[in-house]
């Protein structure tokens, strides 16, 4: 009871939010990451708009800050927004640590998850509890619906967060609304070169789909980070098929339990 009345409280505030976060998951950094005071401050600005843990919003940071210097060429691809913390984080890297120009992507539903399909195990109980008489998306017969989880902020909010919370520059970003299989297809004549290639998106078909239309577009040693892959067995089970089915070999790195990210070799 405490515990959730000092959540209720500390949601009040971004500030109170904001420091009840990193007091509660410091333990999770190498001391190293509190002596740099820059890259603490952005993380501070964003954690009321992400759900992620510290050690995956630094990793973040790092791997924009790393491209940059690296002079990787490409933008920057986020597919799964939710508040949009984590692509702000980035965004306030890439403007921290200037590098080639680069425009942000957002894709996402903006209204939540839609129901999962028969190779995403894990959810489907959950999903039938919640949504009596609901059709799993299989085959892709079934329409896509939201059923109310995960829903964030709108698309409008998540802007304003962007540009008038962190006082970025508007032009740098490039909504995508809607289902990853509906406007990834239709994007990809227009998005070239991907720096950094960022998935939060649970489902077994929601990471096949970014996987499959955007990977190829990531440049050699760019970043793929994909949030779920220890979380949900579809989307561990999607990236795993991937990987073999390409026959690509990265060094996979660890964030924490639950996120993975490497460089396209």
């Amino acid at each position: 009871m405490i515990s959730s009345n000092l959540k209720a409280i500390a949601k009040r505030s971004r500030f109170i939010h904001s420091s009840y976060k990193i007091i509660r998951d410091i333990h999770d950094l190498p001391p190293k990451k509190l002596l740099n005071v820059g890259e603490l401050r952005a993380v501070f600005q964003v954690l009321p708009n992400t759900m992620l843990p510290l050690p995956r919003l630094f990793d973040a940071y790092g791997a924009i800050v790393t491209a940059n210097h690296e002079q990787l060429a490409g933008d920057i691809v986020e597919c799964g927004v939710w508040n949009g913390g984590c692509v702000g984080l980035m965004a306030l890297a890439n403007m921290r640590h200037p590098g080639p120009k680069r425009k942000f992507h957002l894709f996402d539903s903006f209204e939540g998850l839609p129901q999962p399909s028969s190779s995403d195990a894990d959810m489907i109980s959950g999903f039938n509890e919640s949504n009596p008489g609901g059709k799993l998306r299989d085959d892709g017969q079934t329409e896509l619906v939201s059923i109310g989880a995960c829903v964030g902020l709108p698309e409008k909010k998540v802007e304003e967060f962007l540009v008038e919370h962190l006082g970025l520059p508007r032009d740098n970003f490039v909504f995508h609304v809607g289902w990853f299989q509906q406007t990834i297809p239709g994007t990809l004549s227009s998005l070239d070169k991907i720096a950094v290639l960022r998935l939060d998106g649970d489902y077994y078909e929601s990471t096949k789909v970014c996987l499959d239309g955007l990977y190829d577009h990531v440049v050699k040693d760019g970043f793929i980070i994909i949030d779920d892959y220890g979380t949900f067995q579809g989307c561990k089970k999607a990236v795993d098929e991937f990987l073999i089915s390409n026959d690509i070999k990265p060094e996979i790195h660890y964030s924490d339990s639950d996120c993975i990210y490497f460089r396209k070799p």
